[in-house]
């Protein structure tokens, strides 16, 4: 199975022409993934490094959705994305390259999340494997329990506030923040010159943390693709 998209294709095309230019390696987040034409896969098969799924807990089942009012009865964390990894893994004899599942949970943390380690755990292959990571975003539950949850579960940290437990940083595996509360910037023409130190002081500090860093709510224009590789923004939308 063969599918390409202009805009996958340009991406994956830019990042690797990038990558001689920058020393960082530049990682590519499928932001929404569930609404490309083929989830997974697209990504997948063009080398992309993060892969987004938003999942809702409802009736005992995990749907790949951004609202309880946009389920698709077929569409499970499952069917869309964990029978095709498993696939991959167990076919290919193992993944080539890193791969990051951001799963961006839309109901109660808690209860969501304990649902999705059960089914997880049905999956050794993927939680196992070296090469992927599980990493919580959305509905979390508070920092100070991070470390009562698997070793295979990993959080999306959405601040820059310091923590005190230095076990609870072992469990964050990247920093993410809204780029629209620190810029107004629309990806078109240069950042002014005090939106440009804004941005660039938001990654400079989260890399002092020794974390990734992602923007999401970003500009979707090759400007700000380039713009945001610059700055050191590890994985771009």
């Amino acid at each position: 199975m063969r599918i390409l998209r202009p805009l996958f294709f340009f991406f994956f095309s830019f990042a690797q022409f990038t990558l001689a230019q920058n020393a960082n390696q530049i990682k590519i987040h499928s932001h929404n993934d569930y609404k490309q034409s083929a989830p997974f896969w697209l990504a997948y098969e063009n080398g992309l490094h993060s892969i987004e799924i938003d999942l809702f807990l409802k009736n005992e089942f995990l749907y790949v959705t951004h609202d309880k009012k946009e389920i698709i009865e077929e569409h499970t964390i499952e069917s869309l994305y964990l029978n095709p990894l498993k696939s991959v893994i167990t076919k290919q004899q193992g993944l080539n390259q890193k791969l990051q599942l951001l799963i961006d949970l839309k109901s109660e943390s808690t209860i969501t999340l304990n649902k999705l380690i059960e089914i997880l755990n049905q999956y050794p292959q993927i939680i196992n494997h070296e090469n992927v990571s599980i990493v919580i975003s959305g509905n979390r539950p508070d920092p100070a329990d991070y470390i009562k949850y698997p070793d295979f579960i990993l959080f999306d940290y959405q601040s820059l506030q310091p923590l005190k437990n230095e076990e609870t940083w072992s469990k964050i595996a990247l920093i993410s923040l809204n780029f629209k509360t620190i810029s107004n910037w629309k990806g078109k023409g240069k950042m002014t010159e005090k939106d440009y130190y804004k941005v660039d002081s938001v990654i400079k500090k989260a890399h002092n943390y020794n974390k990734p860093f992602r923007f999401w709510a970003t500009p979707d224009t090759e400007v700000a693709w380039k713009t945001f590789v610059q700055l050191g923004v590890d994985f771009i939308n």
